[in-house]
């Protein structure tokens, strides 16, 4: 027999869950509004991506699938998209619109915060509004290399700074940081695009001809909390 009070913690601790469950929804179906493509520009990024048909793409960082579906149409019938988040309530949203869409080559990706766990090699790593969430940015794509194919590139979309009052609400990485810590982790600029207003858009690859290198550059991504 449960207890009155042990009882109602479990009602409000079960409300709770089903509020914060929902909260992540509203977030994820705001963010896969239509109206972001005014200024996301998804079909000028997709064709700045030059994908191949019969890809393997991760989208790393899928959040509610904005950009998946249009990777998924990118990578055609042979290829596979894994939609990889460590939100599980954003996977399942993902999981019942490619239910709905019919869409066999999306697979949704339970990550965890150190490991991105995709279940082949892919040619592409597409990271869009994340990076400056992510942490030890370094050591994580350092590690993450080994997951490319050859000529694997890792492509990252990042919201600009807009001022020192605006960023301690909304952090957020400039375009020569993530360059330099690219460089770091081993790997080197291949694109860099004007596209986007409000974001930077830049795509690496890792030297084909030697090891991955460490410049001395210190990871200045915030760190898992003790």
């Amino acid at each position: 027999m449960i207890s009155k009070p042990l009882q109602k913690h479990l009602i409000a601790s079960f409300v709770l869950i089903l509020g914060f469950t929902g909260c992540t929804e509203v977030t994820y179906q705001r963010l896969s509004d239509p109206s972001r493509d005014t200024w996301q520009k998804p079909q000028g990024v997709i064709e700045e991506l030059s994908i191949a048909p019969g890809s393997r793409v991760a989208d790393l960082g899928a959040g509610g699938g904005y950009f998946t579906w249009h990777l998924a149409k990118a990578v055609g019938a042979r290829g596979m998209v894994y939609a990889v988040d460590t939100n599980k309530a954003a996977l399942d949203m993902i999981f019942k619109e490619m239910v709905a869409r019919g869409t066999p080559n999306v697979r949704p990706v339970h990550a965890t915060l150190s490991d991105p766990r995709f279940p082949e090699p892919v040619d592409l790593v597409f990271n869009c509004n994340t990076y400056h969430q992510m942490t030890e940015r370094i050591a994580y794509f350092r590690s993450l290399a080994s997951s490319l194919r050859p000529d694997g590139r890792v492509a990252i979309i990042d919201s600009r700074p807009r001022g020192l009052v605006f960023d301690l609400f909304d952090k957020r990485v400039a375009k020569k940081e993530v360059r330099l810590e690219m460089e770091a982790a081993g790997y080197r600029l291949v694109n860099d695009f004007d596209l986007l207003d409000r974001q930077h858009f830049q795509i690496f690859a890792v030297p084909s001809h030697g090891e991955l290198h460490s410049p001395d550059i210190k990871d200045t991504a915030p760190k898992d909390p003790a």
